[in-house]
């Protein structure tokens, strides 16, 4: 069956040629047509979108079988990344592609409001010829103020930096050292707002930076200073910004994103000395054409190849890790897989001890509550959800970086507590040839390559147990591959037996009533 990937704003053709050469099937539905929208929904596996677009809770619960968004740019307040998270689904953006476009947009609305030019193109075209009423300002030597130095905000000061300006910025997680650019002083918020000329935003936007500039902000600025917004809707309240204006408290704004859009009975259109432009920050062909292919290749390289790009909600800050580990994630997947058969109850917690680098443990916990909660959750489980669905179900996860686990680098150790007190502990690592390896189970020591069925077996360590179980293997023709043997706990000991098919019920059901077998289990 074809992959769909559902596409709901305008997208240059440049991404859709991408999925569609990939083997993706397309679905454009551009018009917000609620009947189509609902009749595709639960068949679709990406959703493509840009900001005319809103991804809200209902919409991902009616698409059952979505695994990503994909957001042709930077902004992801129209996707509810809560709700995307605990239905497991992967949310990404592409933060470089419009960068260029947007610090292009800014340059140009500031020289706009420096120089007047909109104003001046009006009155020349109504008769008029108002140049003494439309003096401007030169911008070599003034100071411009930057909040927030991501790509788009220090790509604004490379180029005001050229303009011979004075460039200082706030962002209270970027230090001077991380910056590209080097020539931006860092101050602090308030320093910034009181010493800028022209005051520049590009930020996020969400619960810290909703209306962060308000009638206190606008205050605290010259009465010469200007303001610009060519990040989000809503960092600015725009009837505090249309009175600042109107009576003069900062001399002009110029303003590209509205905290509705498009802008209806919003103050800010009959504001004086503003500049008003229909969210053009990203649109160029250029920034189109970049997104769109960034954003499909990021959405045919999920969906096809499990592969993870610019993702905004999965839990683990460094993506290359993932390529790293990636034979460990699968052992700890399938480690978490080998306990789902011996807990009867409800899991209650899960720690995962490793004695490799430190930064892995958080994907290998939750690769490995995957791999046991995989025939225990109904819905889907990844590294996305891990932890909202182990919170919601109340499982306790942990991690232990333990690195004396082992003298064998980069052995992990799943332990696992189910509520009717049983406990298990399973350690393995992933061997030179890349082979997985289980080492121990509780206290008992065991070597098992993890690639075939596996019966695991507590007996009274008595003589004639490994004959009985080979002979009824043998009656039932399941050839053992490996027999690992493990003497003793007390009296008990554990065998592990690889086999080349799986056991059928009945012979299972013999093996449990020979009468030195404490225990067994069919690990899968």
């Amino acid at each position: 069956m074809t992959n769909k990937i559902l596409i709901t704003d305008p997208l240059s053709p440049a991404g859709k040629v991408v999925l569609t050469e990939a083997g993706l099937e397309v679905i454009e539905i551009l018009d917000g047509n609620t009947d189509k929208l609902n009749a595709v929904l639960p068949e679709i596996e990406g959703w493509i979108i840009r900001s005319g677009t809103t991804i809200g809770p209902n919409e991902i619960q009616q698409a059952s079988s979505l695994k990503a968004i994909g957001r042709a740019g930077v902004g992801v307040d129209n996707i509810d990344i809560e709700a995307a998270t605990a239905q497991g689904v992967v949310v990404m953006n592409t933060p470089g592609g419009n960068t260029i476009s947007a610090a292009e947009h800014t340059i140009a609305l500031m020289m706009s409001l420096a120089r007047n030019i909109p104003a001046g193109d009006s009155s020349t075209k109504a008769g008029d010829w108002e140049r003494k009423a439309l003096v401007g300002t030169e911008l070599n030597g003034k100071t411009l103020g930057i909040l927030g130095l991501g790509r788009i905000g220090q790509e604004v000061a490379r180029r005001a930096l050229g303009l011979q300006m004075k460039v200082i910025g706030y962002d209270p997680y970027v230090s001077e050292d991380q910056l590209i650019v080097k020539d931006i002083a860092i101050h602090s918020l308030q320093e910034v707002i009181e010493n800028a000329d022209i005051l520049s935003l590009h930020l996020p936007r969400n619960k810290d930076t909703l209306n962060l500039i308000s009638t206190a902000e606008l205050g605290m600025m010259k009465s010469s200073s200007m303001l610009i917004n060519c990040a989000r809707g809503g960092l600015v309240n725009e009837s505090d910004l249309a009175r600042a204006l109107n009576e003069g408290i900062i001399s002009g704004a110029a303003i590209d994103v509205y905290s509705e859009e498009p802008p209806v009975n919003n103050p800010l259109l009959s504001a004086k000395n503003i500049i008003l432009t229909p969210h053009l920050g990203a649109s160029t062909q250029e920034a189109g054409e970049n997104v769109a292919v960034q954003v499909a290749t990021q959405m045919m390289d999920y969906i096809l190849h499990d592969r993870l790009n610019n993702t905004i909600n999965l839990p683990i800050a460094d993506m290359s890790i993932l390529k790293t580990i990636g034979h460990s994630l699968e052992l700890a997947r399938k480690i978490g897989r080998l306990q789902h058969p011996l807990h009867t109850a409800a899991v209650k917690s899960l720690r995962l001890s490793y004695n490799g680098d430190s930064e892995h443990i958080q994907p290998l916990l939750y690769s490995a509550f995957e791999g046991i909660m995989q025939d225990r959750f109904d819905g889907v489980i990844n590294l996305i959800n891990a932890q909202s669905v182990a919170q919601s179900k109340g499982i306790s996860l942990s991690t232990l970086h333990d690195p004396e686990l082992s003298h064998v680098q980069n052995v992990m150790a799943i332990k696992v507590e189910s509520e009717n007190g049983a406990t298990w502990e399973l350690h393995g690592y992933t061997d030179i040839q890349g082979g997985h390896r289980l080492t121990k189970v509780n206290n008992y020591h065991v070597d098992a390559l993890l690639d075939g069925p596996l019966v695991l077996i507590l007996n009274v360590d008595v003589p004639g147990v490994v004959g009985d179980v080979g002979t009824l293997f043998g009656d039932y023709g399941v050839n053992i591959a490996e027999y690992s043997l493990s003497r003793k706990v007390g009296d008990i000991a554990l065998s592990l037996i690889k086999c080349d098919s799986k056991p059928v019920t009945e012979m299972f059901e013999k093996l449990k009533s020979i009468s030195s077998i404490k225990e067994c289990y069919f690990l899968g």
